[in-house]
């Protein structure tokens, strides 16, 4: 056994007991002493204790062992403390690391905006945050084409950073870099950048073509919370993105609007408590006769200061805020009560369609909640239908089957929303119970041409034979209506015919007309 495998041994059982490392620390102080106290004695009196040559070689023997032990001990305690240490670093950076790329994280930038940003040096960094639709590739391309689009961007990043920045990715936001680049040198890079990183789709033979935006965020000495900086950026770079631009500065305009945000949590609360969010109606028609067949329920919100407020305008804030389950709910029981009203007046013949955010619908307790929803109300289950997204949006899959299953053992009808869209929906077909498809507005939008009326042929036919509702979506002239009505797809949703109402005009409209001929007076 070697001296090294004799630490190792030791070094061991410290690491087991941290007693024993201070015990081999008061040895250690001990055996110093026994040390020195032998040699004061040798140097006070010799005679007294050196009597023979032989003494004095056993007395020169002990000290060598003293001085021995006092020095592998020495080596174990230091052995100890690098590999604490090794294991402590190895155990935060394993938490700094993102799973799917292997790039740092968020709390990698935090810890490096804590350690080598100096607060009164803030003011000298930017962020930069480079915002793709992952989400859209994820769902046309599946999750591993998603993380090698991340990774080619991340590898043609890494070529445009300087020494002193510090990159990372946070899921949901993108590519993050803080940088201490100011002015012209920030900006006069990043178009050619995002270029490079749009060459993907023709790099990988993807037939869609993918967009990439910047949006830049200038720190201030009084920015504390890198993460509230990084959300700045990353709405900068989504408007830079809707508005089909490379490069976003987050402006004092811009703030003032996030700022705005921070107040809505508390507004979205009061709006629940008084009713203030109302449920909306966008009636389905039958392609032949053009009646009224059912509806698909939407949420508006009527603020009593703001006025109406579109859902695109806090429904994505409830989605980040993680109280969008709330308002899946409400609307839910809403449409519940609309559907009794009409049950008791004896309109029964018809169906209004529930949207669910994906979170939702894959939770566990989903249908529990559902269920007891509609305990509370009466009325046939044939007069309700749940739209489900595409699978490749949903990040537990089993649970959302599962849930599917059980909703369709209620009785509740399954539509599988935006039809079309993305490769997962035929997918979807063969593992859920689905009674209808809502086409998606882009195919319908492409009627007129050769390819897009054979398409929608195809899906209509192949509807028909699964035994499926199918369902358009976004019709809005004559002529599309005509186009269907060929094609013989079975129910129409668009303006043609009719635009989202309140729930209570719906049922006034409903009461009235008696589910008689909508044409003669559908509004364009």
């Amino acid at each position: 056994m070697t001296l090294f495998h004799i630490l190792e041994y030791f070094t061991g059982l410290m690491i087991s007991s941290e007693p024993l490392v201070k015990l081999v620390i008061k040895m250690t102080d001990g055996l110093w002493k026994a040390k020195a106290f032998l040699m004061a004695a040798i140097a006070d009196d010799p005679p007294r204790y050196i009597h023979t040559r032989a003494q004095h070689i056993m007395m020169g023997f002990a000290v060598s062992v003293v001085t021995a032990m006092v020095v592998t001990l020495g080596v174990v305690i230091v052995i100890y403390y690098l590999r604490r240490t090794r294991r402590i670093f190895s155990a935060e950076h394993s938490s700094e690391i993102d799973e799917g790329t292997g790039l740092g994280n968020r709390y990698y930038l935090e810890r490096c905006y804590e350690e080598q940003v100096k607060p009164e040096k803030r003011h000298e960094y930017a962020l930069v945050c480079l915002f793709a639709d992952s989400e859209r590739m994820e769902r046309i391309y599946g999750r591993e084409a998603m993380l090698d689009f991340v990774v080619y961007s991340a590898d043609i990043t890494q070529k445009y950073l300087n020494s002193h920045d510090f990159f990372c990715r946070i899921p949901g936001i993108g590519l993050v870099v803080l940088t201490k680049s100011k002015g012209e040198e920030l900006t006069r890079d990043i178009p050619d950048l995002l270029q490079k990183i749009m060459r993907y789709s023709t790099d990988r033979g993807l037939l869609d073509s993918c967009r990439a935006s910047a949006g830049i965020y200038r720190l201030k000495d009084t920015d504390d919370d890198i993460h509230e900086c990084v959300f700045y950026a990353w709405q900068a770079a989504e408007k830079a993105y809707d508005a089909n631009e490379d490069i976003a500065v987050c402006s004092d305009e811009m703030l003032a609007a996030f700022s705005e945000e921070r107040q809505m949590r508390s507004e979205i609360a009061k709006g629940f408590e008084n009713h203030e969010f109302v449920t909306y109606i966008q009636f389905y028609v039958d392609t032949e006769k053009c009646h009224i067949i059912g509806g698909e329920a939407l949420t508006r919100w009527h603020h009593p200061e703001k006025g109406l407020i579109p859902p695109m305008r806090f429904i994505s804030f409830m989605e980040r805020e993680n109280i969008i389950s709330k308002m899946d709910y409400y609307s839910l029981e809403e449409v519940c009560k609309f559907l009794e009203e009409m049950n008791n007046a004896g309109i029964n013949d018809f169906y209004i369609s529930c949207n669910f955010s994906r979170k939702t619908f894959s939770s566990y307790d989903f249908v529990d909640n559902c269920r007891e929803i509609f305990n509370k109300y009466n009325f046939p289950m044939s007069m309700i239908a749940f739209e489900m997204t595409e699978s490749v949006n949903v990040k537990n899959i089993e649970q959302a089957n599962q849930n599917a299953l059980r909703l369709k053992d209620l009785g509740v009808k399954l539509l599988l929303d935006d039809f079309g869209e993305g490769f997962a929906s035929f997918y979807d077909l063969t593992e859920y119970p689905v009674d209808g498809l809502k086409i998606d507005k882009a195919l319908v939008d492409n009627i007129h041409t050769s390819k897009g009326n054979t398409i929608l042929r195809g899906m209509t036919r192949m509807g028909h034979e699964l035994n499926m509702t199918v369902i358009v979506e976004g019709v809005e002239s004559d002529d599309q209506v005509k186009e269907l009505q060929n094609i013989k797809c079975d129910v129409i949703q668009g303006f043609r015919f009719h635009r989202p109402i309140p729930v209570w005009e719906a049922k006034e409209t409903l009461i009235k007309r008696g589910l008689v001929s909508e044409d003669d007076s559908a509004t364009a």
